[in-house]
């Protein structure tokens, strides 16, 4: 029986690929046999050898230290991303609008509130009213023994990294090279995209990202079961990832050209498609309609200029393209975005076409909302946009190395080290961390954060069954109870208010002039943690301060809770100290 082994870039001749023919050892001959055959199957020369260290000396095909390297790197990203993220969430900088919501849908499984949701609509619903991912009940196990946001922080850290193993796996398969996967996997990992949405708010559409690159694995080694199991577990992360399951057949069709299994493909993509957006979520939605084609509904409302129905939006789409095309391509900033992904690339995705489309899902949603966050490289809504576009770019520069070989010009590693560059030098400018020339979007005041134990003395204090209004990003501290709301909605009517008068991040005064006016809907920005204007944030905390409605329930400098009832009098003169000294710092004027 013969083993094939791919030697080593060392090996090339002529840009092309040699191969051993090694029979194994023959107790007769006492003796390996060695036939290095090309691409063509042309024998190019054949030795003996005594032992296997004699085979690997002469064969230099020991490629093992690559696995190494993968598993070094892979592990230290994981590690990387996982501390990233809980010092963001231990720093305040997580969202009761993101983190929160998930924590708090969770728990109601748990406590008998059906994906329990209070933030969005300021009332009792069901999330999946809201955005279809019952994918969330999978924590309720560990919820049951251990609530707490941890775990799904840890989850978004194991996807990224299950997906990067799965990802090498997939290049060793197309390019038979260890050390080739070696430099995808950096690339990857690398990805500023995949960097910084890693440590953002948890979102259950990290947990595709390993079964989008199993689903491209099982269409390579043809295994129709594995990626129609793969395909069911990603619809369960969002409504409009039906698309991506029509993507998935027809580049199956295109691939392997089998039928069967694209048909098979289709009709799961768009059954559910149908039956998510037109019923379930109807039916659990107070507004009758995905949020997102609701009217007035604020940065919500992000589809809301094509229709107010699905129906109404494929007729917009279909009777006026070319309107559609340029608002999204110009006004939108599409063709900035779509060139910033590709940069990353180099435009390899490209040269295969085909294997961008089940990427078309996520793509047609970031390109057609009216809130400019989803085009964002730093957004986690690009998080499976960029296993899919890393996959295609494989596939192109397998490609183009064929053509190039022709043409006598550029080999496979040559190619790959290039892509490797750019995401190695972007990943580290763009990264979020505070390194030398960094970006650091973020820009928390601290870097290193721990568990405050002042939040179990407040939980205690407040009780597990009163409503709270809650600053935004503080909220995930907060979610696990029936009522929550993001600060200052239900103010006079919650029985609880708490705040939190410190600045997380840098970000307060340095915002470009041409987004100050959106600057309480940047995530990265002081108001965006707030998710209000801090002049409007100071304002009101002074109006409760002097109010009637609540009292100073506690004052723990930075924290403020004011309760229904409370009687504090006594501390106001320390509080208001307090906000000129936040007014000074956040330089707050008439004008501002």
């Amino acid at each position: 029986m013969h083993l094939e082994v791919l030697l080593s870039d060392r090996h090339i001749v002529n840009n092309s690929f040699l191969y051993a023919k090694i029979i194994p050892y023959n107790e007769s001959t006492k003796y390996y046999s060695i036939v290095l055959k090309n691409t063509q199957d042309i024998s190019l020369y054949e030795h003996s050898v005594k032992n296997e260290s004699a085979l690997n000396r002469i064969l230099e095909i020991d490629d093992r230290h690559w696995s190494r390297f993968a598993c070094i790197a892979i592990f230290s990203h994981f590690i990387v991303i996982l501390f990233l993220s809980l010092f963001r969430h231990w720093g305040y900088m997580s969202a009761l609008n993101d983190l929160g919501i998930f924590d708090q849908a969770v728990w109601g499984l748990v406590n008998g509130e059906s994906f329990l949701n209070t933030c969005v609509f300021n009332q009792k619903s069901n999330w999946l009213g809201i955005h279809f991912q019952p994918v969330l009940s999978i924590f309720t196990p560990f919820y049951f023994f251990f609530p707490n946001t941890i775990w799904l922080i840890l989850a978004q850290s194991i996807s990224l990294s299950v997906s990067a193993i799965v990802l090498f796996y997939l290049a060793r398969v197309l390019f038979k090279s260890e050390m080739i996967s070696f430099f995808w996997l950096i690339a990857y990992l690398m990805n500023p995209t995949l960097l910084n949405a890693g440590v953002f708010d948890f979102s259950p559409m990290t947990l595709t990202v390993p079964c989008i690159i199993i689903s491209m694995l099982a269409i390579e080694m043809k295994k129709s079961r594995l990626l129609i199991v793969s395909t069911l577990f990603i619809l369960l992360c969002k409504e409009h990832l039906g698309v991506m399951a029509v993507g998935f057949g027809i580049l199956w069709l295109i691939k392997n050209r089998e039928w069967q299994t694209c048909v098979v493909l289709l009709f799961i993509g768009m059954g559910h498609t149908l039956l998510v957006m037109g019923l379930i979520m109807p039916a659990l939605s107070p507004t009758h309609t995905h949020i997102m084609f609701s009217e007035n509904m604020g940065q919500l409302s992000r589809y809301g200029w094509l229709g107010n129905s699905p129906m109404e939006i494929m007729t917009t789409l279909i009777t006026h393209p070319l309107t559609v095309l340029k608002t999204i391509s110009l006004d939108f900033g599409g063709l900035r975005y779509s060139g910033m992904l590709l940069m990353f690339f180099l435009g390899f995705p490209l040269a295969a076409p085909e294997f961008i489309l089940p990427a078309l899902a996520d793509l047609s949603v970031n390109l057609l909302s009216y809130n400019s966050l989803p085009r964002s490289i730093f957004s986690f809504h690009n998080l499976s946009v960029i296993p899919i576009l890393t996959v295609a770019s494989m596939y192109g520069v397998k490609r183009l190395s064929r053509l190039s070989k022709k043409i006598n010009r550029f080999s496979v590693r040559q190619l790959v080290i290039l892509i490797v560059s750019v995401n190695f030098i972007s990943g580290y400018f763009l990264a979020p961390l505070p390194l030398p020339g960094a970006r650091n979007i973020m820009a928390p005041t601290r870097f290193f954060n721990w568990p405050d134990p002042y939040i179990k003395t407040i939980r205690s204090a407040i009780g597990d069954n009163a409503s709270v209004s809650t600053q935004a990003n503080i909220g995930a501290h907060f979610s696990q109870r029936k009522e929550i709301y993001v600060y200052p909605s239900q103010v006079g009517k919650a029985d609880v208010i708490i705040l939190r008068l410190e600045s997380t991040t840098k970000n307060i005064n340095n915002i470009p002039n041409h987004l100050i006016k959106e600057r309480k809907y940047l995530p990265y920005t002081l108001d965006g943690h707030f998710r209000m204007d801090r002049k409007d944030y100071v304002l009101s905390i002074r109006n409760l301060l002097y109010g009637d409605d609540y009292g100073i329930r506690l004052w723990h400098d930075p924290w403020l809770v004011f309760q229904k009832d409370a009687v504090d009098a006594e501390l106001r003169e320390k509080i208001e100290i307090k906000l000129l000294e936040l007014e000074k710092r956040w330089q707050l004027t008439d004008s501002d």
